[in-house]
């Protein structure tokens, strides 16, 4: 196909599965698979797609010798395929692409680039859905204000527990072993079971600036709150305004969040919930493609 790069490099599968509760496509590759499906190589602007599986081949062992190799395909195919609007990719890596690209090249990604896009991933068989839809416990029943189970994989991490776990109705839990690709079933388990039972569940960012964890509370029918420092990257600001459905935060306010979560009662908290099911399309992968090509 003309439209791909001719180097099978650029397309490895993925052998993680991560997040746990991931079953089908990570962004990159549904993205791929959209745009070969639809016949769409460009976006909204008319830029062409460089179509790469980023996260793939950049966590692969054999990327550090062959990708002098890669960085020349990469040119010949920009050479081959020219665009006087520019070009564009999407990325999920945590770090962006590591070749260079075209200096007119515009990268939507989850947790680096130009334009933020939600870090997000295919589950066949819904489980955080199905048991979202099915936590019907009303503001009162949530015993639990606030948690966090996770890693200290960034310095906000740190902070948010350091600070905030001083405060009786936080609960943190953070695994001994890290939360690493083969997350351990307990840990899921603590997980989706702190977050059905909390008002409120925090989503720092990870190493990345965003986090899966920020999305997946969602789906477990909890509202999020969003801890950064340098970025707030949140996808769709031009068309969101997410002080209606979540709380962001910069990491130097977050002394100030035990006193922000007093003031929203439950029928405050219901009407963000009620924000949240009207727009929850746009955090799939579906609408991400859509809002890419304009399609």
């Amino acid at each position: 196909m003309n439209n791909l790069i001719p180097d099978k490099a650029f397309y490895v599968g993925n052998k993680y599965v991560y997040p746990p509760f991931k079953d089908g496509f990570y962004m990159e590759e549904y993205f791929l698979d959209y745009a070969i499906s639809n016949n769409t190589f460009y976006d909204r602007n008319g830029r062409l797609y460089i179509p790469a599986l980023w996260t793939n081949f950049q966590l692969e062992p054999w990327f550090r010798t062959y990708g002098k190799t890669m960085q020349n395909a990469i040119i010949d195919f920009v050479k081959n395929h020219p665009c006087e609007k520019g070009y564009f990719t999407v990325v999920q890596h945590d770090d962006g692409p590591f070749l260079r690209l075209p200096q007119n090249t515009l990268v939507y990604g989850a947790c680096n680039g130009n334009i933020p896009l939600p870090l997000i991933y295919e589950n066949k068989k819904n489980t955080l859905i199905n048991l979202g839809q099915s936590n019907t416990k009303s503001f009162s029943e949530r015993k639990i204000l606030c948690s966090f189970v996770g890693c200290t994989t960034h310095t906000v991490r740190n902070q948010c527990i350091d600070i905030l776990s001083k405060v009786p109705e936080f609960d943190f839990s953070v695994p001994k072993k890290g939360w690493k690709t083969d997350v351990e079933k307990s840990d899921q388990d603590i997980f989706i079971e702190k977050t059905l039972n909390s008002k409120f569940a925090l989503a720092p960012r990870g190493y990345g600036k965003s986090s899966f964890r920020f999305f997946e509370i969602f789906l477990l029918n909890c509202i999020p709150i969003y801890v950064w420092d340098d970025v707030e990257w949140l996808p769709y600001g031009d068309i969101l305004d997410y002080s209606k459905f979540c709380i962001s935060l910069n990491v130097s306010d977050i002394n100030k969040l035990p006193e922000i979560l007093a003031k929203i009662d439950e029928t405050k908290y219901n009407e963000m919930k009620l924000e949240y099911s009207k727009i929850k399309h746009m955090f799939e992968l579906d609408f991400m493609a859509k809002y890419i090509t304009g399609k």
